[in-house]
């Protein structure tokens, strides 16, 4: 089964999100800031029976044989305006475009908005369509976010290229497992973790924050410090450390500085700071927000947001942002890539660079003064991993060219010691690469315990960090 549990996931995240895409098949086209999982008083709904609308539009040919469901989060603004975000595809078939459900959905007429004190509000939906060989059932998806507990996702493993050469995992790692069940960890699904300059390991879990000294865990939550609580709970979505050891968290809305001893908050009232699930900090004490009005800086005085309006960056919706050892700011949105020199912008839709069609979500600069960046684009196919060398060269790692298993992925960490590559692939687990071969670390062949694992980092003693959405995984790699 195709992650029906991620379902679930939507529990899990706080109220109000931002670009959030809830289900593995996504659709950039569909965009509202910022949204929140199906509340209101008065749920989004269509005025007709839904049920019936769908049976009278889905032709029973093109389903007879089909079991199982498929899971649709719909996007319905203030104004009633509804488009397909994401879907989940959990049915005996792949490929579940002739149904054309999606084009069915984005052509309905206009849909009754939430609202809440009266006042419309964009939220989030989700329609389950249920088949049974020959029959079709559709409903609201509706639940409830104030009755929330424990989660996690295993997933099933899919890998991408269809050339990959599988073979049994090798080498001296051991895999270490925290979870809820064998630490105090206080939730199972993780999305952030970093490491400061101390060494201590912080982890941002969808119910607070775990520090790690050592073998010492300690937990972080609203009742012993100003995290916010919001149903329940308190999911931390990305964290940094700053070049002054202080951590930067973020939970969607608001933006939290530690360091070490006081909590700061940071929100739309005392900042130009937009909804925000990712941050980073550079080596010369900024620290970047990116948000769908433009990029947010804070330089440890000031805060400034740059966009098209009122700044040389010509993007508003940023996707990434790194800053390089030669002052170069390469910034995203979700289309294409722009580098900043000497106030100068540098477009790449000319070039013939794998920047043309693939923007940017993280960098990271190694002693070699080589620049990795690991590509987003919508449809996968220039997605990957670039290296730009200290000489100008561009190269790229994906599934057209190598064995890596897969163009989607979520982040990667580089071990200079070993020359090693570590990459987290999205519905698969975690790949290596030793500069011959690709090896796949699965929930089926390792204990590596997700397919999902949104952020890795590597330790000072070549320990690579994991957070995963069913728990903390340490690979102890030497």
């Amino acid at each position: 089964m195709r992650i029906l549990s991620l379902f679930f996931i939507l529990q899990s995240l706080s109220i109000f999100v931002h670009g959030q895409n809830l289900f593995p098949d996504k659709f950039d086209d569909c965009d509202i800031n910022s949204f929140c999982l199906d509340c209101g008083d008065t749920k989004a709904h269509f005025d007709s029976d839904i049920n019936q609308y769908f049976n009278q539009r889905v032709k029973k040919e093109n389903y007879i044989g089909i079991q199982g469901s498929i899971i649709v989060q719909v996007l319905v603004d203030s104004t009633g305006k509804q488009c397909v975000k994401s879907i989940s595809n959990v049915t005996n078939i792949h490929n579940i475009s002739i149904l054309g459900i999606r084009d069915i959905i984005n052509a309905m007429p206009a849909w009754q908005p939430a609202e809440t004190n009266k006042k419309p509000i964009n939220v989030s939906i989700n329609l389950n369509f249920t088949f049974n060989l020959d029959s079709l059932m559709v409903s609201y998806e509706h639940f409830d976010l104030s009755n929330v507990s424990n989660l996690s996702s295993v997933g099933d493993v899919v890998i991408a290229n269809k050339n990959y050469r599988y073979s049994p995992p090798h080498g001296k790692e051991r895999f270490i497992v925290y979870n809820t069940q064998n630490s105090i960890l206080p939730w199972d699904m993780t999305r952030a973790i970093c490491i400061d300059k101390e060494g201590i390991v912080w982890l941002g879990t969808d119910n607070g924050i775990v520090k790690i000294e050592g073998d010492k865990m300690t937990l972080i939550n609203s009742s012993n410090s100003l995290l916010k609580k919001k149903f329940n709970k308190t999911t931390i979505m990305a964290i940094a450390t700053d070049i002054y050891n202080n951590k930067w968290f973020t939970d969607g809305e608001t933006v939290y500085k530690y360091d070490n001893k006081n909590w700061t908050i940071y929100d739309s009232t005392n900042t130009p700071l937009k909804p925000v699930d990712d941050i980073y900090a550079d080596s010369y004490g900024n620290v970047w927000f990116p948000t769908d009005e433009g990029l947010v800086k804070y330089d440890g005085n000031k805060w400034t947001l740059m966009n098209k309006n009122n700044s040389i960056v010509p993007l508003s919706r940023i996707l990434g942002v790194f800053n390089d050892s030669k002052k170069r700011l390469w910034v995203s949105d979700y289309d294409s890539t722009i580098m900043i020199e000497n106030n100068k912008v540098f477009d790449f839709k000319a070039t013939d660079n794998p920047l043309k069609h693939a923007s940017i979500t993280s960098g990271y600069e190694d002693n070699k003064g080589n620049i990795w960046f690991n590509l987003y684009e919508q449809n996968r196919i220039f997605s990957g991993l670039a290296k730009y060398s200290s000489t100008g060269e561009w190269s790229v790692y994906n599934i057209s060219n190598s064995g890596i298993p897969s163009n989607d992925i979520l982040d990667f960490a580089i071990d200079e010691n070993s020359n090693t590559i570590w990459v987290s692939v999205n519905e698969l687990g975690l790949a290596k690469f030793d500069g011959r071969i690709w090896t796949i670390y699965t929930p089926e062949n390792s204990s590596v315990p997700s397919t999902y694992i949104q952020k890795i980092v590597f330790d000072n003693n070549g320990n690579l960090w994991c957070a995963t959405f069913n728990g903390l995984l340490k690979v102890e790699t030497r």
